[in-house]
């Protein structure tokens, strides 16, 4: 039987409460979360350490959940005639969220090489 990586730990009702705030009203900010989840002020960096792989797979969720908009935006910029202002600073947001969720810029490679044989005809060897 194959052991899953994660640990498979259920979170307290603070932890939920922390999380939710994090992604929500708090806006991604800790110390907010962690005073609306009931924590002491100082206390958000251990908590935050605590949910690091909880708060990655959120926020990979969220980007993958805006990766949409980040594509339509792109491809809305055809149309665009440069009069919108800030275009180039949203263009540069989506290029990123895209980047993150594994949707990279594809480059190729042209490699062309010219290569000389020669053959090499040595005397005989002398006994």
């Amino acid at each position: 039987m194959l052991l899953d990586k994660k640990e498979t730990t259920e979170l307290t009702e603070k932890q939920k409460i922390f999380l939710s705030a994090l992604f929500g009203e708090a806006n991604g900010e800790p110390r907010a979360a962690a005073e609306i989840a009931g924590y002491a002020p100082t206390s958000y960096p251990k908590v935050v350490q605590g949910l690091k792989d909880q708060i990655i797979e959120r926020a990979e969720t969220v980007l993958a959940a805006h990766s949409p908009k980040a594509a339509l935006s792109i491809a809305n910029a055809i149309d665009d005639d440069g009069s919108i202002p800030g275009a180039s600073i949203r263009m540069e947001a989506a290029k990123q969220i895209l980047d993150r969720v594994g949707l990279v810029k594809r480059e190729k490679l042209d490699i062309n090489a010219k290569v000389a044989h020669g053959i090499f005809i040595l005397p005989a060897k002398e006994a």
